[in-house]
Order: structure tokens, then C-alpha cells, then sequence
């Protein structure tokens, strides 16, 4: 909300609580003597709501239930209100670390190595979970023997680009929340279409869908025309598939547990057509060879399903696809053969293939990632289809 009286940002929480960060004028948290904010200035929640209450005017603002927390802020646009466990006063600084790691033996993540403001969209929180994550994935595997020393490097080539890509962010969001409003007297202010651009720009960064990883050993995007839905480097999308053991509708997400193992999806095509399943069964022979990244890249004393997990996905079969006309490679368990059907209501699920870009006649590998990030994809004439390097 943009007013003649300053900014003031609206965000709803659990419980029908909201947060409110409010933009405050100088002379409510500086000294004038000392030129600088004085922490030992009378400030209260109830004073910083009145600052709200003409900001939203001619509406009302109350608290009909007090405040959980509430702090004050100092950033390199403007004082703004923060929402905190305690009462505290502080610099909202906007740094990235020039390294998150010093040879692949001493990590830094979260807070360690980026900081922002507290308008960033809630992201402090976020970014240091997905830093720890990105991490441990990657250290357990090392750790065990199952990838080299190598991978490591890949923790800060990422989340480095990330953090700063959320400063970035931050500083934009910031100009914009500190801006004054535009009108017929000051053309050069903040529109709300600006602001509203801003968040639908973002909004795949903020919500983690759109958060993007540069190539590397573990991002390779050569074949990604045979997914264009599928933005190799980001999350695996959220969708909804209908299980063919059961009929049941069943959320792709759910079968992407962070085990450590990478998920292998096969989207099969229409494994009834007169074609596929030779195309299926050829696939599967060549992902049986000693070659394959399938059994190159096995758990000491562990078969496949000890560092991979393969989910197959077919295209509007009907009943259940004929599932057991699958290679046993591509079945290895009831509940990870899905089928893009919609269900009986007709509300969940459906329209996958056409969503991800795969054809129906075609056959398509997606390599998640243990973290949930696609590494790769590759289509049935994968030239080294066999040694797709993990």
C-alpha cells in the first residue's frame, strides 16, 4: 500500500494473523543530535501501528489480540518495521560471502554467507534450509564413496548464484517498497502495476519452482527439447498422476523422498500404441548393460533401488496400461507405476505430457535429483544413453 503517508506491506500468516511492515520517517527512529537511529528511542508495537493506522486510512487497523513480536529495522532505503521473536534493533545489511567453502573442507550456509533485508518475501529461512540441503545431499554421497570430491564444488556454484540472485531481488524490492506513490505532481514515483510486475517476475524465485542452477557436472541441459516443460536445473513441477494399481490419485511430489537416491521418471508414452512397447523394451535392455548409468553407479552391496528410484509414467492408458507388459526395470514396485489419467471426478490430475512437452510416441528420461532438482533429461535416441554421468 502506497500513501502520502509512506509504504506499508501486507502479509497474511497461519492462525488469520498478518504481518505488517511498515515504513517509518526519520524523525520517528533518528536523533537529531547524532544524526543516526537511536536505539533508546521511546518506540512500541502500538506506536508503529498508529503509523500503519494512516497509511491504510479510510480503513480501520486494530489488534484485537496484542502482538506476538515485532522489532525495527534499519536498511540502505529506509527504517521499516520487521517481524521478529524479540524486541531488537538492527542493520538489515545486503552481503554474499566471496566463498561459501575453502577446499571442499569448511562450508558456510545460511545467514554465514548472504544476508538481506526482512523484505525479501520471507526468503532468510528458505535460503538457509535449501543451502543446508543442497549441501548434505551432496556431502553424504562423498562421504560414503559414491561420488567424488568433485561434487562438493557444485555447493557453492549454486547456492553462491542463488543468494546472490536473492540480493538482487531484495535491492529491487526494496527501491519499490521505499518508493513514494506516482501521481500527476511527481511522475518519477511507484506505480502499483510496478510493484505487482515485480512479484509475477519473481514469484517462481520466491516460491523455490523457479530457482535455477547453472550447468555443471550435475545440471545437463543438452537434450532438453524432448521435455520443454521441464526446465532442467529447477525443481521437478508439482502434478497430480492416477496410481494404475489402484486407480488412486497421486501426487508426483510425494514419491520424490529426500533418501538420497536419484529418481529415474520414464514417461513411457502410450505404452499400448503398436510401436512403444518395442521402444520400452529396447530402452530397458540398454539401461540392463554393465555400461549403463544404472548399474555403473551402484551402492556397495546394494542393488539398483539402493541409489535409484524408478517411477514410470504412462500416457492416458486405459485401465491400467497393461502394467505387466512393462520390463521388470520399469516396475520395480507396485506403487511407481503412475498413469496420466484423471480420476473418477475428473478434477485431479491429467495433461502431464502436455504440460512437460514429452510426445506421446516418444520415450523420455527425467533424472531428479536426491534435493529435487532436475539433473538431466534424455530421450530414447540418447546417443550415450548408457553413460548418462550422475
Amino acid at each position: 500500500i502506497h500513501s502520502d503517508n509512506g509504504t506499508c506491506m501486507v502479509t497474511p500468516h497461519e492462525g488469520d494473523e498478518a504481518r505488517l511492515y511498515i515504513q517509518l520517517s526519520d524523525q520517528d527512529v533518528i536523533d537529531p543530535a547524532i544524526g543516526r537511529v537511536d536505539q533508546n528511542r521511546t518506540l512500541s508495537p502500538e506506536k508503529l501501528l498508529a503509523v500503519g493506522k494512516k497509511m491504510l486510512y479510510t480503513y480501520t487497523l486494530e489488534s484485537r489480540h496484542g502482538f506476538d513480536w515485532w522489532a525495527i529495522y534499519t536498511s540502505a532505503y529506509h527504517p521499516s518495521l520487521g517481524h521478529v521473536a524479540n524486541v531488537m534493533m538492527g542493520l538489515a545489511g545486503q552481503r554474499v560471502a566471496p566463498k561459501f567453502s575453502t577446499h571442499e573442507r569448511v562450508f558456510i550456509a545460511g545467514d554465514a554467507c548472504h544476508t538481506h533485508s526482512p523484505k525479501a518475501v520471507s526468503q532468510g529461512m528458505n535460503a538457509s534450509v535449501s543451502d543446508t540441503h543442497n549441501l548434505a545431499w551432496k556431502l553424504a554421497h562423498v562421504l560414503r564413496g559414491w561420488a567424488d570430491l568433485f561434487m562438493l564444488k557444485t555447493y557453492e556454484l549454486e547456492r553462491r548464484q542463488y543468494a546472490q540472485e536473492l540480493i538482487n531481488f531484495d535491492k529491487k524490492l526494496s527501491a519499490l517498497f521505499s518508493g513514494k506513490p506516482r501521481k500527476e505532481a511527481f511522475q518519477g514515483g511507484v506505480t502499483h502495476e510496478e510493484f505487482l510486475s515485480a512479484f509475477q517476475a519473481y514469484e517462481g524465485f520466491t516460491s523455490g519452482i523457479g530457482v535455477h542452477y547453472a550447468e555443471s557436472a550435475l545440471v545437463n541441459s543438452k537434450h532438453q527439447p524432448c521435455a520443454q516443460g521441464l526446465v532442467v536445473g529447477e525443481r521437478m513441477l508439482p502434478q497430480e498422476f492416477i496410481r494404475a494399481a489402484d486407480s488412486r490419485p497421486c501426487e508426483i511430489q510425494d514419491l520424490l523422498l529426500s533418501d538420497g537416491r536419484f529418481k529415474v521418471l520414464l514417461f513411457a508414452g502410450r505404452a499400448d500404441g503398436p510401436e512403444q512397447p518395442a521402444k520400452i523394451h529396447a530402452m530397458a535392455g540398454e539401461l540392463d548393460k554393465p555400461t549403463s548409468f544404472l548399474k555403473r553407479y551402484l551402492a556397495k552391496g546394494k542393488g539398483v533401488e539402493g541409489m535409484f528410484d524408478v517411477i514410470t509414467i504412462i500416457a492416458r492408458a486405459q485401465g491400467n496400461g497393461n502394467v505387466f507388459a512393462l520390463p521388470d526395470v520399469f516396475r520395480s514396485h507396485w506403487s511407481k507405476i503412475l498413469m496420466d489419467n484423471m480420476d473418477v471426478t475428473r478434477s485431479k490430475g491429467g495433461h502431464a505430457y502436455e504440460r512437460f512437452g514429452i510426445g506421446l510416441d516418444e520415450l523420455a528420461l527425467i533424472i531428479v535429483r536426491p534435493d529435487g532438482y532436475i539433473g538431466m533429461v534424455a530421450p530414447q535416441s540418447c546417443e550415450r544413453l548408457l553413460v548418462i554421468d550422475i
